[in-house]
Protein backbone atom coordinates (compact mmCIF):
# COMPACT_ATOMS: atom_id res chain seq x y z
CA UNK A 1 0.00 0.00 0.00
CA UNK A 2 0.93 3.27 -0.90
CA UNK A 3 2.12 5.57 1.57
CA UNK A 4 -0.47 8.50 2.29
CA UNK A 5 -0.45 11.63 1.05
CA UNK A 6 0.30 14.46 3.43
CA UNK A 7 -2.20 17.52 3.30
CA UNK A 8 -1.10 21.06 2.98
CA UNK A 9 -2.11 21.73 6.78
CA UNK A 10 0.98 18.60 7.51
CA UNK A 11 3.19 20.63 5.18
CA UNK A 12 2.36 23.61 7.15
CA UNK A 13 3.44 21.71 10.26
CA UNK A 14 6.02 20.21 8.72
CA UNK A 15 7.46 23.49 7.90
CA UNK A 16 7.32 24.18 11.99
CA UNK A 17 4.40 27.02 11.93
CA UNK A 18 1.53 24.49 12.51
CA UNK A 19 -2.20 25.84 13.76
CA UNK A 20 -5.29 27.22 11.74
CA UNK A 21 -5.63 31.02 11.81
CA UNK A 22 -9.46 32.48 12.02
CA UNK A 23 -9.45 32.45 8.10
CA UNK A 24 -8.64 29.20 7.65
CA UNK A 25 -5.46 30.10 5.54
CA UNK A 26 -3.19 31.26 7.42
CA UNK A 27 -0.96 29.24 10.10
CA UNK A 28 -0.95 30.27 13.42
CA UNK A 29 1.83 29.68 15.62
CA UNK A 30 1.21 28.72 18.59
CA UNK A 31 0.92 25.08 18.44
CA UNK A 32 4.65 24.61 16.13
CA UNK A 33 6.32 24.45 19.57
CA UNK A 34 3.95 21.60 21.15
CA UNK A 35 4.74 18.05 20.53
CA UNK A 36 1.97 16.22 18.69
CA UNK A 37 -0.28 14.82 21.40
CA UNK A 38 -0.09 18.98 23.11
CA UNK A 39 -1.13 19.94 18.85
CA UNK A 40 -3.95 17.56 19.07
CA UNK A 41 -5.57 18.60 22.29
CA UNK A 42 -4.96 22.55 20.78
CA UNK A 43 -6.98 21.76 18.20
CA UNK A 44 -9.66 19.40 19.74
CA UNK A 45 -10.08 22.08 22.93
CA UNK A 46 -12.95 23.97 21.17
CA UNK A 47 -16.20 24.05 20.32
CA UNK A 48 -16.24 24.92 17.14
CA UNK A 49 -13.61 23.06 14.18
CA UNK A 50 -13.23 24.20 10.49
CA UNK A 51 -12.25 21.70 7.77
CA UNK A 52 -8.38 22.65 7.68
CA UNK A 53 -8.66 21.71 11.71
CA UNK A 54 -10.63 18.47 10.89
CA UNK A 55 -7.87 17.15 8.41
CA UNK A 56 -5.21 18.23 10.22
CA UNK A 57 -6.97 16.62 13.50
CA UNK A 58 -7.34 13.36 11.33
CA UNK A 59 -3.01 14.00 10.14
CA UNK A 60 -2.25 13.80 13.50
CA UNK A 61 -4.66 10.74 14.33
CA UNK A 62 -3.43 8.66 11.62
CA UNK A 63 0.73 9.41 12.65
CA UNK A 64 1.49 7.35 15.75
CA UNK A 65 -0.23 9.50 18.23
CA UNK A 66 0.50 8.41 21.78
CA UNK A 67 -3.34 7.93 22.79
CA UNK A 68 -2.29 7.10 26.73
CA UNK A 69 -0.37 10.48 26.93
CA UNK A 70 -3.44 12.35 24.85
CA UNK A 71 -6.04 10.76 27.38
CA UNK A 72 -3.74 11.53 30.78
CA UNK A 73 -3.30 15.02 29.43
CA UNK A 74 -6.76 15.51 28.55
CA UNK A 75 -7.70 15.20 32.12
CA UNK A 76 -4.58 16.88 33.31
CA UNK A 77 -5.61 20.22 31.45
CA UNK A 78 -9.36 19.94 32.13
CA UNK A 79 -10.43 19.61 28.31
CA UNK A 80 -11.55 15.98 28.19
CA UNK A 81 -14.86 16.69 27.38
CA UNK A 82 -14.00 19.40 24.42
CA UNK A 83 -11.72 16.52 23.18
CA UNK A 84 -13.35 13.78 23.32
CA UNK A 85 -16.31 15.22 21.19
CA UNK A 86 -13.65 16.33 18.54
CA UNK A 87 -12.19 13.18 18.27
CA UNK A 88 -15.36 10.89 18.10
CA UNK A 89 -16.78 13.19 15.41
CA UNK A 90 -13.77 13.33 13.12
CA UNK A 91 -11.89 10.28 13.48
CA UNK A 92 -13.98 7.65 15.42
CA UNK A 93 -11.85 4.94 14.05
CA UNK A 94 -8.46 5.97 15.08
CA UNK A 95 -9.35 5.96 18.78
CA UNK A 96 -8.46 3.02 20.81
CA UNK A 97 -11.65 1.16 22.20
CA UNK A 98 -10.13 1.61 26.09
CA UNK A 99 -9.42 5.38 25.57
CA UNK A 100 -12.57 5.78 24.06
CA UNK A 101 -14.38 4.18 27.29
CA UNK A 102 -12.31 5.88 29.47
CA UNK A 103 -13.08 9.38 27.49
CA UNK A 104 -16.91 8.27 27.87
CA UNK A 105 -17.49 7.76 31.40
CA UNK A 106 -15.22 10.87 32.11
CA UNK A 107 -17.60 12.88 30.35
CA UNK A 108 -20.42 11.52 31.46
CA UNK A 109 -19.34 11.79 35.25
CA UNK A 110 -18.20 15.33 34.42
CA UNK A 111 -21.66 15.56 33.19
CA UNK A 112 -23.45 14.64 36.52
CA UNK A 113 -20.97 16.38 38.45
CA UNK A 114 -21.93 19.70 36.72
CA UNK A 115 -25.33 19.28 36.74
CA UNK A 116 -25.04 19.00 40.38
CA UNK A 117 -23.19 21.75 40.69
CA UNK A 118 -26.00 24.44 39.24
CA UNK A 119 -28.59 23.00 41.10
CA UNK A 120 -26.35 23.13 44.38
CA UNK A 121 -25.22 26.73 42.88
CA UNK A 122 -28.63 28.11 42.69
CA UNK A 123 -29.61 26.70 46.27
CA UNK A 124 -26.40 28.44 48.16
CA UNK A 125 -27.04 31.76 45.94
CA UNK A 126 -30.94 32.27 47.80
CA UNK A 127 -29.66 30.87 51.04
CA UNK A 128 -26.99 33.48 51.05
CA UNK A 129 -29.58 36.61 49.25
CA UNK A 130 -31.79 35.57 52.57
CA UNK A 131 -29.02 36.39 54.84
CA UNK A 132 -28.31 39.86 53.01
CA UNK A 133 -24.66 38.41 51.58
CA UNK A 134 -24.64 38.60 47.76
CA UNK A 135 -22.15 36.81 46.49
CA UNK A 136 -20.91 36.35 42.69
CA UNK A 137 -19.88 32.30 40.77
CA UNK A 138 -17.43 33.30 39.03
CA UNK A 139 -15.35 30.22 37.05
CA UNK A 140 -17.63 27.16 37.16
CA UNK A 141 -20.85 25.87 35.91
CA UNK A 142 -21.95 29.58 35.50
CA UNK A 143 -18.82 30.07 32.88
CA UNK A 144 -19.49 26.95 31.13
CA UNK A 145 -22.79 27.99 30.48
CA UNK A 146 -22.12 31.65 29.15
CA UNK A 147 -18.41 30.52 27.33
CA UNK A 148 -18.94 27.10 26.17
CA UNK A 149 -23.20 27.15 25.99
CA UNK A 150 -23.12 23.63 27.41
CA UNK A 151 -22.63 22.60 31.24
CA UNK A 152 -20.90 19.72 30.15
CA UNK A 153 -18.22 20.52 27.85
CA UNK A 154 -16.25 22.21 30.77
CA UNK A 155 -14.95 20.10 33.52
CA UNK A 156 -15.57 21.88 37.43
CA UNK A 157 -14.26 21.27 40.68
CA UNK A 158 -16.22 23.09 42.92
CA UNK A 159 -18.69 26.23 43.23
CA UNK A 160 -16.44 29.39 43.05
CA UNK A 161 -18.02 32.06 44.89
CA UNK A 162 -16.93 36.16 45.13
CA UNK A 163 -18.02 37.62 48.67
CA UNK A 164 -17.09 41.08 50.00
CA UNK A 165 -14.56 40.90 52.47
CA UNK A 166 -17.12 42.47 55.37
CA UNK A 167 -19.32 39.69 54.28
CA UNK A 168 -17.30 36.63 54.83
CA UNK A 169 -18.19 35.89 57.75
CA UNK A 170 -22.13 35.76 57.22
CA UNK A 171 -21.25 33.90 54.23
CA UNK A 172 -19.46 31.27 56.33
CA UNK A 173 -22.64 31.17 58.54
CA UNK A 174 -24.66 30.61 55.66
CA UNK A 175 -22.67 27.45 54.50
CA UNK A 176 -22.41 25.61 57.56
CA UNK A 177 -26.31 26.12 58.21
CA UNK A 178 -26.25 24.56 54.45
CA UNK A 179 -24.39 21.52 55.93
CA UNK A 180 -20.89 22.54 55.06
CA UNK A 181 -17.65 22.58 56.59
CA UNK A 182 -14.80 24.63 56.69
CA UNK A 183 -11.82 22.36 55.22
CA UNK A 184 -8.86 24.50 55.08
CA UNK A 185 -8.27 28.22 55.08
CA UNK A 186 -5.01 29.47 53.02
CA UNK A 187 -2.73 32.64 54.21
CA UNK A 188 -4.61 32.82 57.62
CA UNK A 189 -4.35 36.70 59.64
CA UNK A 190 -6.04 37.06 62.95
CA UNK A 191 -9.31 38.07 61.47
CA UNK A 192 -11.37 35.08 59.51
CA UNK A 193 -12.31 38.09 57.00
CA UNK A 194 -8.76 39.02 56.40
CA UNK A 195 -8.37 35.58 54.68
CA UNK A 196 -8.67 35.40 51.31
CA UNK A 197 -9.74 31.71 50.64
CA UNK A 198 -12.20 30.01 52.48
CA UNK A 199 -12.94 25.84 50.99
CA UNK A 200 -15.67 24.31 52.10
CA UNK A 201 -16.87 20.39 51.69
CA UNK A 202 -20.47 19.48 52.15
CA UNK A 203 -20.57 16.91 54.09
CA UNK A 204 -20.44 13.31 53.36
CA UNK A 205 -21.18 14.57 49.54
CA UNK A 206 -19.13 15.76 46.72
CA UNK A 207 -19.42 19.42 46.71
CA UNK A 208 -17.19 21.86 47.24
CA UNK A 209 -17.30 25.61 47.74
CA UNK A 210 -14.40 28.16 47.69
CA UNK A 211 -15.49 31.60 49.05
CA UNK A 212 -13.24 34.21 48.00
CA UNK A 213 -12.41 37.87 48.13
CA UNK A 214 -9.08 37.95 46.11
CA UNK A 215 -7.04 36.22 44.41
CA UNK A 216 -3.58 35.64 46.55
CA UNK A 217 -0.54 33.75 46.65
CA UNK A 218 2.73 34.90 47.74
CA UNK A 219 3.57 38.19 45.78
CA UNK A 220 0.38 38.04 44.40
CA UNK A 221 -2.90 39.94 44.89
CA UNK A 222 -5.56 40.74 42.99
CA UNK A 223 -8.84 42.22 44.88
CA UNK A 224 -12.02 40.49 43.35
CA UNK A 225 -14.69 42.36 45.59
CA UNK A 226 -14.74 45.44 43.62
CA UNK A 227 -17.83 47.07 43.80
CA UNK A 228 -18.14 47.92 40.16
CA UNK A 229 -18.57 44.11 39.88
CA UNK A 230 -22.27 44.29 41.48
CA UNK A 231 -23.64 47.09 39.39
CA UNK A 232 -22.58 45.14 36.27
CA UNK A 233 -23.86 41.85 36.70
CA UNK A 234 -25.75 39.91 34.09
CA UNK A 235 -27.99 37.34 33.94
CA UNK A 236 -26.62 33.14 33.23
CA UNK A 237 -29.08 30.67 32.40
CA UNK A 238 -28.88 27.94 34.02
CA UNK A 239 -30.89 24.81 33.63
CA UNK A 240 -32.96 25.07 36.71
CA UNK A 241 -33.05 29.36 37.13
CA UNK A 242 -31.28 31.99 36.27
CA UNK A 243 -28.51 33.39 38.30
CA UNK A 244 -26.42 36.52 38.30
CA UNK A 245 -22.65 36.52 37.18
CA UNK A 246 -20.31 38.95 35.91
CA UNK A 247 -20.71 41.07 32.59
CA UNK A 248 -17.98 39.41 29.96
CA UNK A 249 -15.88 42.32 29.99
CA UNK A 250 -15.24 41.82 33.90
CA UNK A 251 -15.09 38.04 33.48
CA UNK A 252 -12.59 38.44 30.53
CA UNK A 253 -10.46 40.29 33.13
CA UNK A 254 -10.74 38.14 36.16
CA UNK A 255 -9.67 34.91 33.45
CA UNK A 256 -6.94 36.64 32.37
CA UNK A 257 -5.61 37.28 35.58
CA UNK A 258 -6.60 33.88 36.63
CA UNK A 259 -4.46 31.83 33.96
CA UNK A 260 -1.22 34.28 34.80
CA UNK A 261 -1.40 34.05 38.40
CA UNK A 262 -1.13 30.21 37.67
CA UNK A 263 1.29 30.60 34.73
CA UNK A 264 -1.69 28.91 32.44
CA UNK A 265 -0.41 25.63 33.31
CA UNK A 266 -3.99 24.12 32.44
CA UNK A 267 -5.07 24.62 28.79
CA UNK A 268 -8.34 24.77 30.09
CA UNK A 269 -7.63 28.40 31.29
CA UNK A 270 -6.60 29.17 27.53
CA UNK A 271 -9.90 27.39 26.38
CA UNK A 272 -11.82 29.73 28.71
CA UNK A 273 -10.86 32.85 27.25
CA UNK A 274 -10.72 31.74 23.79
CA UNK A 275 -14.43 30.83 23.78
CA UNK A 276 -15.86 33.58 26.06
CA UNK A 277 -14.23 36.57 23.23
CA UNK A 278 -15.94 33.67 20.50
CA UNK A 279 -19.15 33.78 21.75
CA UNK A 280 -19.27 37.58 22.85
CA UNK A 281 -18.37 39.05 19.29
CA UNK A 282 -19.92 42.62 20.92
CA UNK A 283 -17.45 42.87 23.58
CA UNK A 284 -16.77 46.53 24.77
CA UNK A 285 -12.84 46.01 24.15
CA UNK A 286 -12.60 50.42 25.09
CA UNK A 287 -13.98 48.98 28.68
CA UNK A 288 -11.51 46.15 28.90
CA UNK A 289 -8.39 47.86 28.42
CA UNK A 290 -9.28 50.76 30.58
CA UNK A 291 -10.44 48.70 33.22
CA UNK A 292 -7.69 46.41 33.50
CA UNK A 293 -5.84 49.47 33.21
CA UNK A 294 -7.39 51.17 36.26
CA UNK A 295 -6.99 47.22 38.18
CA UNK A 296 -3.05 47.98 36.86
CA UNK A 297 -3.08 44.32 35.04
CA UNK A 298 -3.67 45.46 31.48
CA UNK A 299 -0.50 43.14 30.43
CA UNK A 300 -2.00 39.87 32.59
CA UNK A 301 -5.10 40.56 29.75
CA UNK A 302 -3.32 41.27 26.96
CA UNK A 303 -0.87 37.95 28.12
CA UNK A 304 -3.92 35.81 27.94
CA UNK A 305 -5.69 36.96 24.65
CA UNK A 306 -2.09 36.37 23.00
CA UNK A 307 -2.29 32.91 24.56
CA UNK A 308 -6.19 32.66 23.24
CA UNK A 309 -5.06 33.72 19.39
CA UNK A 310 -1.81 31.99 19.38
CA UNK A 311 -3.12 28.66 20.38
CA UNK A 312 -6.84 28.96 19.24
CA UNK A 313 -6.52 31.77 16.78
CA UNK A 314 -8.96 33.78 18.65
CA UNK A 315 -9.88 36.87 16.62
CA UNK A 316 -9.02 40.14 18.52
CA UNK A 317 -9.10 43.61 17.12
CA UNK A 318 -5.79 44.51 15.57
CA UNK A 319 -4.89 47.70 18.03
CA UNK A 320 -4.76 44.66 20.38
CA UNK A 321 -2.79 42.16 18.61
CA UNK A 322 -0.41 45.57 17.52
CA UNK A 323 -0.04 46.45 21.55
CA UNK A 324 0.68 42.53 21.70
CA UNK A 325 3.28 42.24 18.89
CA UNK A 326 4.85 45.47 20.61
CA UNK A 327 5.47 44.43 23.59
CA UNK A 328 9.17 43.50 24.87
CA UNK A 329 7.90 40.25 26.95
CA UNK A 330 4.65 38.89 25.84
CA UNK A 331 5.73 37.51 22.52
CA UNK A 332 8.37 35.54 24.27
CA UNK A 333 6.44 34.16 27.46
CA UNK A 334 3.39 32.96 25.25
CA UNK A 335 5.68 30.44 23.23
CA UNK A 336 6.52 29.25 26.82
CA UNK A 337 2.95 27.97 27.96
CA UNK A 338 1.59 25.54 28.97
CA UNK A 339 4.58 24.18 29.82
CA UNK A 340 3.41 20.28 29.82
CA UNK A 341 2.49 20.69 25.72
CA UNK A 342 5.96 21.82 24.92
CA UNK A 343 8.41 19.77 22.54
CA UNK A 344 11.13 21.21 25.54
CA UNK A 345 9.19 21.57 28.59
CA UNK A 346 12.62 22.45 30.33
CA UNK A 347 12.29 25.90 28.33
CA UNK A 348 8.75 26.59 29.58
CA UNK A 349 6.84 28.40 32.45
CA UNK A 350 4.94 26.97 35.17
CA UNK A 351 4.07 27.84 38.45
CA UNK A 352 7.36 27.42 40.19
CA UNK A 353 8.68 30.39 38.05
CA UNK A 354 5.61 32.07 38.38
CA UNK A 355 7.54 35.04 40.56
CA UNK A 356 9.30 36.08 37.48
CA UNK A 357 6.04 36.30 35.63
CA UNK A 358 4.51 38.50 37.54
CA UNK A 359 7.49 41.07 38.20
CA UNK A 360 7.90 40.56 33.86
CA UNK A 361 4.35 41.30 33.32
CA UNK A 362 3.86 44.40 36.41
CA UNK A 363 2.09 47.64 34.41
CA UNK A 364 4.94 49.83 35.25
CA UNK A 365 8.40 50.22 35.76
CA UNK A 366 7.71 51.48 39.54
CA UNK A 367 5.53 48.33 40.44
CA UNK A 368 8.00 45.72 38.91
CA UNK A 369 10.94 47.11 40.82
CA UNK A 370 9.18 47.47 44.38
CA UNK A 371 8.46 43.60 43.85
CA UNK A 372 12.05 42.89 42.83
CA UNK A 373 12.81 44.53 46.07
CA UNK A 374 10.22 42.37 48.10
CA UNK A 375 12.34 39.41 46.37
CA UNK A 376 15.32 40.55 47.74
CA UNK A 377 14.34 41.29 51.02
CA UNK A 378 12.78 37.35 51.29
CA UNK A 379 15.65 35.92 49.03
CA UNK A 380 13.58 34.31 46.65
CA UNK A 381 14.20 31.65 44.33
CA UNK A 382 13.51 33.59 41.25
CA UNK A 383 17.28 35.64 41.90
CA UNK A 384 19.18 32.01 41.56
CA UNK A 385 16.92 29.90 39.32
CA UNK A 386 18.20 29.64 35.86
CA UNK A 387 15.37 31.41 33.55
CA UNK A 388 16.70 32.68 30.37
CA UNK A 389 13.46 33.82 29.44
CA UNK A 390 13.25 36.21 32.65
CA UNK A 391 15.30 39.47 31.22
CA UNK A 392 15.46 41.24 34.72
CA UNK A 393 17.13 38.58 36.45
CA UNK A 394 20.75 39.69 35.93
CA UNK A 395 19.51 43.02 37.18
CA UNK A 396 17.58 41.87 40.12
CA UNK A 397 20.97 39.51 40.92
CA UNK A 398 22.88 42.80 41.20
CA UNK A 399 20.44 44.94 42.96
CA UNK A 400 20.15 41.63 45.63
CA UNK A 401 24.08 42.38 46.20
CA UNK A 402 23.74 46.01 46.83
CA UNK A 403 20.90 45.91 48.92
CA UNK A 404 22.19 43.09 51.31
CA UNK A 405 24.34 45.40 53.87
CA UNK A 406 21.19 47.02 54.47
CA UNK A 407 19.60 44.05 54.98
CA UNK A 408 22.03 43.63 57.16
CA UNK A 409 21.50 46.63 59.46
CA UNK A 410 17.90 46.28 59.29
CA UNK A 411 18.05 43.11 60.90
CA UNK A 412 20.99 44.13 63.66
CA UNK A 413 18.89 47.12 64.56
CA UNK A 414 15.53 44.97 64.92
CA UNK A 415 17.41 42.55 66.96
CA UNK A 416 18.54 45.27 69.19
CA UNK A 417 14.99 46.40 69.61
CA UNK A 418 13.80 43.50 70.12
CA UNK A 419 15.98 42.96 73.06
CA UNK A 420 15.40 45.96 75.27
CA UNK A 421 11.78 45.19 74.64
CA UNK A 422 12.16 42.05 76.36
CA UNK A 423 14.38 43.37 79.13
CA UNK A 424 11.76 46.09 79.96
CA UNK A 425 8.90 43.28 79.87
CA UNK A 426 10.99 41.30 82.09
CA UNK A 427 11.80 44.25 84.47
CA UNK A 428 7.99 44.49 84.84
CA UNK A 429 7.23 41.48 85.49
CA UNK A 430 10.06 41.16 88.22
CA UNK A 431 8.55 44.28 89.78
Amino acid sequence: MGQRPRSTVAQWNSSGLGGISRKGMTPAPGSALMHAEGRLLALCARTTVNEFIRVEVADLACDGIDWELVWKLSRTHGVAPLVYRNLVTICPAALPSSIHESFRRHNQANALLNSLLAKELVTLLEALAAKGVTAIPFKGVTLAQTAYGDLGLRECADIDLIVEQGAIPQARKVLWSQGYQLTSQDMGGGDESGEPYHFFQRRNGIVAVDLQWMMARRHFGFRLDRSVFWGRLKPVHLPTKSVMGLCPEDLLILLCVHGSKHAWEQLKWVCDVAELVRRRPALDWSRVLFQASEWRCRRFVLLGLAMAHSLFDTAVPRTILQEIEADADIPILVRKMPKQLLKNPRHGIDEDSADALYMTLKDSWFERWRLGVAFCRSEAEVLTRSLPWFRFQRRLRMLAICLKPFHRIVAKCLFSVRMREAVVRWLQSSG
